[in-house]
């Protein structure tokens, strides 16, 4: 490679870095995919990013590689080969620990003990302090206000599913105002909403939804449509935890590698299937970070993927009256598939 090296856009998948590279408007050769009559940047422009990167960084004896936890979490480069070029070649130019992009490393400690708090603040929720947690600690000391600050619109045009099963068979299919969440004075504790505030549970895949509420064999089931009100006006925002994160952000990179770490960790929590033995209890930490994400960031619910059927995404709305039952249907489950691990 010439001292001077370029890298195009098609070495990236991060959308903010290639935008970054485009709004440059430099064509030329790539040093290393070696395209030609492509968008390019002089690595040496990104190595204060690099450089930044790498601090987060720390080796380890045994883990995983450095290029396989930014490729997983972030999907930063477009492929392996260009991955593993273009962080050895920064990693010469910087001075750091790592020295190799194929060296096992882990977060640095600051990162681990500010995403590890979850576990801790679980267990203090559920059995020390419920009412009065330190919310001074979690703003001012972790920033966790500052991690759920992404935010995706819902159009319109966007339709969502909610289903109910029917007790008895022949049942006819419930009217729309059965669709919607139940009244607060019958409602019970789910993942995301306490005992008494109602919450509208919806799936953007109509199969999906069918899995959520367990649905088996031969049930007869009816499967509502829900879309936003037409007349309602205000852009309608949720915190969405299935977007692919970005990752290049000058002086923002620590704060977001904490908030993908954070949100991967809540999404599972939130994704869990709530099974018939599960005590409320164990919703408490999930309902309580919904209630912080609702006060902190100002938006109508939050997006994250299903754990019972990981093409479709679970959507949770905190105030039902924006959104419209459309249509109600009602099916039977023609066919289940059900599959088992042995437990050790």
């Amino acid at each position: 490679m010439n001292n001077m090296s370029n890298v195009c856009n098609k070495c990236f998948e991060d959308k903010e870095l290639k935008g970054f590279i485009l709004s440059q408007k430099k064509i030329g050769k790539c040093s290393f995919c070696q395209s030609e009559f492509e968008e390019i940047i002089a690595i040496e422009e990104l190595l204060d990013f690099f450089k930044e990167l790498f601090e987060n960084f720390q080796p380890i004896k045994q883990g995983k590689s450095l290029i396989s936890i930014i490729q997983k979490n972030w999907n930063l480069f477009s492929n392996l080969e260009c991955g593993n070029q273009i962080l050895n070649f920064t990693l010469c130019k910087i001075g750091t620990k790592i020295k190799n992009s194929e060296d096992f490393v882990d977060f640095n400690n600051e990162i681990l003990e500010n995403i590890n708090y979850w576990h801790k603040f679980k267990h203090k929720l559920i059995w020390e302090s419920r009412y009065l947690a330190n919310i001074n600690y979690l703003t001012e000391d972790l920033g966790w206000d500052g991690f759920f600050e992404s935010k995706s619109i819902i159009k319109k045009e966007d339709i969502f599913y909610r289903a109910r099963l029917h007790i008895n068979a022949n049942e006819k299919v419930f009217v729309k105002e059965q669709m919607f969440a139940p009244p607060k004075e019958i409602t019970t504790a789910g993942r995301a909403n306490p005992m008494g505030i109602p919450y509208l549970y919806l799936c953007d895949n109509i199969k999906t939804i069918l899995y959520e509420i367990r649905a088996s064999y031969l049930d007869e089931v009816s499967i509502a449509t829900f879309g936003i009100k037409q007349d309602i006006n205000n852009v309608i925002l949720i915190s969405d935890f299935t977007e692919i994160p970005t990752l290049y952000h000058p002086n923002r990179v620590n704060k977001n590698i904490k908030s993908t770490l954070l949100k991967q960790i809540i999404s599972k929590d939130l994704s869990k299937p709530m099974r018939r033995y599960d005590s409320e209890l164990d919703y408490i930490p999930t309902q309580f970070i919904c209630e912080f994400i609702k006060i902190f960031t100002d938006v109508q619910g939050l997006k994250f993927r299903s754990s019972l059927h990981n093409i479709g995404n679970n959507l949770v709305i905190f105030d039902q009256d924006i959104m419209e039952c459309k249509n109600v249907n009602k099916m039977q489950i023609s066919s289940v598939i059900i599959k088992s691990n042995k437990i050790k």
